[in-house]
C-alpha cells in the first residue's frame, strides 16, 4: 500500500509540474472555441471541424478549466460567448487565422498563394468585385478568398480580416483607407418612365416620380437637383434604402426614379433594364479600400491591393474619356 501511495503521490507532481509548464492552452481547444464562437452552436462547429459534439464539449471544458473562466453560456438551442469570452476570442481569432494562412501559404506554393479574408459592402461585391476577381485569378491563380459579413458605417475593423471595402468619405479611424470607385452618381429609372414617346423626360419631370434614396448618400437627390437648376425642396422626399442593390431593383420593377453609383449599375444600363436620365453629379463619397498598414507586409494583399486600385484608376480613365464630369476634391 505504502508503494502504491508513492507511486501515486509521484503520478500526481509530474501532472501538476507538466500543467505548470504548459502557458497556453492545447491548438485542439483553441480550435473548438473558435469554431463555436463563429458558429454560436456545438453541433455546427462539430461538423465543420469533423469532430463529434461529444469531443467538441470536452475541449470547451478543458479551455475553460485551463483558463479559470466561463467563455460559454447557453442561449436556447445554442450557445454564445460571454462577455471573458468574446474579449479572449478577439485576442486569439487572429492569430488563428494567421496560422492557417501561413499554413496554406507553406502547402500552396509561398508568398504568391494564401487566403485573403475581406468584408465588402454587399452591392459593390456582387455587381463590382466578384465580375472582375477571375481575372486577377488569372495572375495570381494560388489565392484564395473568404468573404466575411460586411460593417456597418460605425463598425470597427476586426482584427481577423485582411481589409474591407466600405462606402463613405473615406474616413474610418485607425485603417489607411484608399479610393476604388463610385463617386459618379447617375439618375436611373425603368424605360417606362425615362422616355415620353421616343424622348426622354425632362429632369424636372422626374422629380414628380417616386425618388428613391439611400441612407448613406443624403445629400444626393438635392446635389443632382441643383445641378439640373430645380429647387432642391422638390428632391428630398422619397423612401430611403440601406443597400444600393434594393434601390437598382427597385428603379427596374417601375417603383421610381434612383440615384446611384455608376459603377454599380452599368450591367442594367447596357441591358436596357434601367435608363440614365438627366447629367451625372459626382459626390465626395465612394467605395474604399480600408486596412491596417501592416497588412501590405503580406505579399499576397499587396499584390490584391495593387490590382484593386488599378482597376479603380482604369474605370475613371474610361469614364473621363467619355466626358464624365471631374469631382472637384479628388
Amino acid at each position: 500500500m505504502k508503494n502504491s501511495t508513492t507511486t501515486v503521490e509521484h503520478l500526481e507532481t509530474i501532472c501538476h509540474t507538466a500543467f505548470m509548464k504548459r502557458s497556453c492552452p492545447t491548438i485542439q481547444e483553441l480550435l473548438a472555441f473558435d469554431s463555436v464562437a463563429r458558429h454560436e452552436s456545438l453541433t455546427r462547429a462539430a461538423s465543420s471541424l469533423c469532430v463529434s459534439v461529444s469531443a467538441i464539449s470536452k475541449q470547451l471544458t478543458g479551455l475553460e478549466a485551463f483558463i479559470g473562466l466561463e467563455l460559454l453560456q447557453k442561449s436556447g438551442r445554442g450557445v454564445r460567448l460571454t462577455s471573458a469570452g468574446r474579449d479572449y476570442w478577439s485576442k486569439i481569432s487572429p492569430s488563428l487565422r494567421s496560422i492557417e494562412t501561413a499554413t496554406f501559404e507553406a502547402r500552396s506554393g509561398g508568398p504568391s498563394s494564401g487566403v485573403l479574408r475581406l468584408a465588402s459592402a454587399p452591392t459593390f461585391l456582387s455587381k463590382w468585385l466578384i465580375p472582375r476577381l477571375a481575372d486577377f485569378r488569372k495572375i495570381h491563380p494560388g489565392v484564395e478568398f473568404s468573404f466575411r459579413q460586411h460593417l456597418e458605417p460605425n463598425d470597427p475593423q476586426p482584427l481577423d480580416i485582411d481589409a474591407s471595402i466600405r462606402y463613405g468619405k473615406g474616413e474610418w479611424g485607425a485603417v489607411k483607407s484608399e479610393y476604388i470607385s463610385g463617386r459618379e452618381f447617375v439618375c436611373i429609372a425603368a424605360p417606362s418612365i425615362a422616355r415620353q414617346g421616343r424622348r426622354e423626360r425632362p429632369a424636372r419631370e422626374l422629380l414628380d416620380q417616386t425618388l428613391l434614396h439611400h441612407e448613406q448618400a443624403v445629400s444626393a437627390w438635392p446635389r443632382w437637383a441643383a445641378h439640373h437648376g430645380i429647387d432642391e425642396v422638390l428632391a428630398m422626399s422619397g423612401p430611403t434604402f440601406a443597400q444600393y442593390s434594393a434601390v437598382i431593383q427597385a428603379v427596374v420593377s417601375g417603383l421610381g426614379v434612383g440615384l446611384v453609383p455608376r459603377t454599380l449599375v452599368e450591367e442594367e444600363i447596357a441591358s436596357g433594364t434601367a435608363c440614365v436620365v438627366g447629367k451625372p453629379i459626382e459626390l465626395d463619397q465612394g467605395h474604399y479600400l480600408c486596412f491596417a498598414p501592416d497588412r501590405l507586409d503580406r505579399p499576397v494583399f499587396a499584390a490584391f491591393r495593387a490590382w484593386i486600385l488599378e482597376c479603380g484608376e482604369h474605370e475613371a480613365a474610361a469614364s473621363a474619356s467619355k466626358g464624365s464630369p471631374a469631382w472637384a476634391g479628388r
